[in-house]
């Protein structure tokens, strides 16, 4: 129920993300978000060639899998946090709630003050709910053709649920990304990694009907060029 990352990964890295294009294949009409035009689903005001740096850990948890190298996994609460934080979210993650042991697929974000509506009233607590449906991982040799060292390949499937008041909002994304190691001792970390957005299936919305026309198929992709320095 997790992805699990190589041992060379055990640690913290400092991280900088560089959104490198925005793609819409079916054109902005079938963007239902205007923070996807104009940012990307990491910050609404991202742009094309912004840098954004922040950390990320992963560590080992025990289990029968630790016996097959399979123990290494991402901290999702920190790094959830960390991004957060370094993208100055306009209503900023305060706390995240996960139990890898229970429900290691399964996050809730609790989120901080927003802002005020028109009549400068608060706009009420917000939370989101966030599954990871689904997931995959390859691990090549470092003795390919391409480059001498491993080059690690994960992608997942999230669903998050938002709760605004008077509001539920619910996306679909799928984050693939490509790592190789830059180095003998594994310091450096250089990465590609594209973010997909989906439309969401509810028959009852102009959305749902959008969906049906697109098969179902990615509206929106943002590429990054990431490079990660162990701390």
């Amino acid at each position: 129920n997790e992805l699990f990352y190589p041992q060379l990964f055990l640690g913290t890295w400092v991280v900088t993300a560089t959104l490198r294009r925005k793609t819409y294949p079916y054109g902005l009409d079938y963007v239902q978000s205007t923070s996807l035009i104009e940012g990307s689903p990491r910050f609404r005001e991202e742009k094309v060639e912004d840098s954004t740096s922040y950390q990320v850990r992963y560590f080992s948890v025990d289990g029968k899998d630790k016996k097959k190298g399979k123990s290494v996994i991402a901290d999702r609460r920190f790094n959830a946090l960390s991004a957060s934080s370094a993208y100055r979210q306009l209503t900023p993650v305060q706390d995240v709630i996960w139990d890898y042991q229970k429900d290691p697929t399964r996050l809730s974000l609790q989120y901080g003050a927003g802002p005020l509506s028109d009549d400068m009233m608060p706009l009420g607590p917000r939370r989101s709910e966030i599954y990871v449906t689904a997931r995959q991982r390859e691990e090549s040799e470092t003795n390919t053709q391409q480059t001498a060292h491993a080059i690690f390949c994960a992608s997942e499937r999230i669903r998050q649920v938002t709760l605004l008041p008077g509001n539920v909002i619910v996306t679909d994304t799928e984050t693939i990304t490509e790592y190789e190691q830059m180095n003998d001792d594994g310091s450096q970390l250089r990465a590609v990694s594209r973010i997909a957005v989906f439309l969401t299936p509810n028959p009852n919305s102009r959305e749902g009907v959008l969906w049906q026309q697109v098969g179902g198929k990615a509206v929106a992709f943002f590429d990054y060029t990431i490079n990660m320095q162990r701390q």
